[in-house]
């Protein structure tokens, strides 16, 4: 029996929606979206902070769609410096978000530290904050997430062509947008809540997502220069990042138990 080329098409939408939400659990997606998160609850954008994950996801994307359409119909191969670009893009994000969160953990509570220049000249560029979408853009500039607007631009061309390049790259953004805008909105939710329970969690919290972010910026580095452990690390899929949300979850809810067991056990004052 041949499969309609309606069917294939389906196949193909559900094949690529799953990755996308697979990539958004990679682990410097992760990273990079609780630190921004935190970065924007600390500017007190408590609702601003639940949509950076869903930001960054629009972002990174609409560059993968972006780049799908320019490269339907062409046969160009990607550079192989493309993957040490993107390496350097998301080290360079993950050490930033490291250093502004242990600033903000070792800082004592109610100090003000003065803007740096280069602080300064973000403030100035960005209005404030770094967007979410546009760092999100950024990542999208690697080897992998080009290679997938390759993928997307060839397959589409088996079918309708330019509109089932869009389609698919769409579908795609939409799997990873599911992902990205639910870790951020978990992130936020426990922050805030651990936040609003003890003073002193929010140097906890800062502290610990600037762990979390020389980690994965480790990680990322023994997976470009050690081949073995980039085997594994392939592997090991999409529960890498699972793990890395289920670990700061967990981290947080029994961060909040405990802070809800002192405020219980603390004499009331008069």
């Amino acid at each position: 029996m041949i499969e309609s080329p309606g069917a294939t098409l389906l196949s193909s939408l559900a094949l690529v929606g799953m990755l996308g939400f697979r990539h958004g659990f990679d682990a410097d997606h992760i990273a990079v979206v609780d630190g921004m998160t935190r970065a924007r609850q600390l500017h007190k954008s408590y609702w601003t902070s639940r949509l950076v994950g869903a930001q960054f996801a629009i972002g990174h994307s609409a560059t993968i769609l972006i780049a799908s359409l320019l490269l339907h119909g062409q046969s160009a191969i990607l550079p192989a410096w493309l993957d040490g670009l993107g390496l350097v893009i998301s080290t360079c994000f993950l050490l930033a978000i490291a250093a502004s969160n242990f600033a903000h953990a070792w800082r004592p509570a109610g100090a003000h530290r003065p803007h740096g220049p280069m602080s300064a000249l973000l403030l100035r560029v960005t209005g404030g904050q770094l967007h979410p979408a546009l760092v999100g853009m950024a990542f999208a500039l690697s080897f992998d997430s080009l290679a997938q607007a390759a993928f997307f631009a060839s397959r589409g061309g088996q079918f309708s062509g330019m509109s089932a390049v869009a389609l698919l790259a769409a579908v795609f953004g939409l799997g990873m947008l599911v992902a990205d805008a639910t870790n951020g909105a978990l992130l936020s939710w426990f922050a805030t809540r651990s936040d609003r329970l003890a003073r002193q969690a929010s140097r906890f919290s800062s502290g610990f997502i600037a762990v979390v972010a020389l980690l994965t910026a480790a990680l990322g580095l023994m997976r470009q220069f050690q081949s073995g452990f980039a085997a594994t690390w392939e592997s090991m899929g999409i529960w890498a990042g699972v793990g890395l949300v289920a670990f700061t979850s967990v981290v947080y809810s029994v961060r909040i138990s405990i802070q809800k067991v002192r405020s219980h056990a603390a004499p009331s004052g008069h």
